[in-house]
């Protein structure tokens, strides 16, 4: 293959990921078929049948993509923070999170789809979740030793409780019922970084042992 189509395939492959996830973002389906892309992008079915071997091909590299964008942010919002402040890091990683789900609304219900339970545990997905729980796991264990958690906390209850709620808030923006709970005037992704801030600080504040 040249360079030109090279450029030509790689063209394709990102306005057929970016297509399935408008089809996402447009609620017309969890899981668009390479035919309806096709259609949608006015190119011949074949050309995307040899590009995704399968419908499932191409479910799974639209969800690599949202995953890589929230890898990214995640990444660019904990290097901002002192790295002495382990528990600062972690309310970032919490925000970043909340951002990408509130600016990548079609990426978060992809891989939120409640009738695809297993897609993010495909090898190729999972290492994207894993890593940001290796993150946190990190973070809080250097709270731990910073005696900034109590002693005898336990890290991986610590983890699933604040990625389930963190979840939860995600969910909220992106399904509109945010902004019925929040203060009037303030914007669901801001109540919902106001939630996780006061989650960590609780969680923080609740977990240091008691001053003699």
């Amino acid at each position: 293959m040249n360079r030109l189509k090279r450029t030509e395939a790689f063209g394709l492959h990102e306005r057929a990921v970016r297509a399935a996830l408008a089809m996402v973002d447009a609620q017309e389906c969890c899981a668009p078929r390479r035919s309806d892309v096709a259609a949608t992008l006015g190119e011949p079915e074949d050309r995307l049948l040899q590009m995704f071997p399968n419908d499932e091909a191409l479910l799974i590299a639209a969800a690599e993509e949202a995953l890589i964008i929230l890898i990214d942010s995640c990444t660019k919002a904990v290097v901002k923070v002192n790295p002495n402040d382990p528990v600062g890091q972690f309310s970032a990683l919490g925000e970043a999170y909340l951002d990408w789900a509130n600016q990548h609304q079609a990426q978060f219900r992809l891989i939120s789809d409640p009738t695809r339970p297993d897609l993010l545990n495909l090898p190729q997905l999972r290492r994207y979740i894993d890593s940001i729980t290796d993150l946190m796991t990190r973070m809080l264990k250097r709270a731990l030793e910073a005696g900034q958690l109590h002693p005898r906390e336990d890290i991986f209850l610590l983890v699933l409780a604040a990625r389930s709620f963190a979840y939860g808030l995600a969910r909220m923006i992106v399904d509109g019922r945010m902004k019925d709970w929040g203060p009037p005037g303030l914007a669901p992704v801001d109540t919902a970084k106001l939630l996780a801030g006061d989650f960590v600080r609780r969680m923080a504040r609740s977990s240091q042992p008691p001053s003699s």
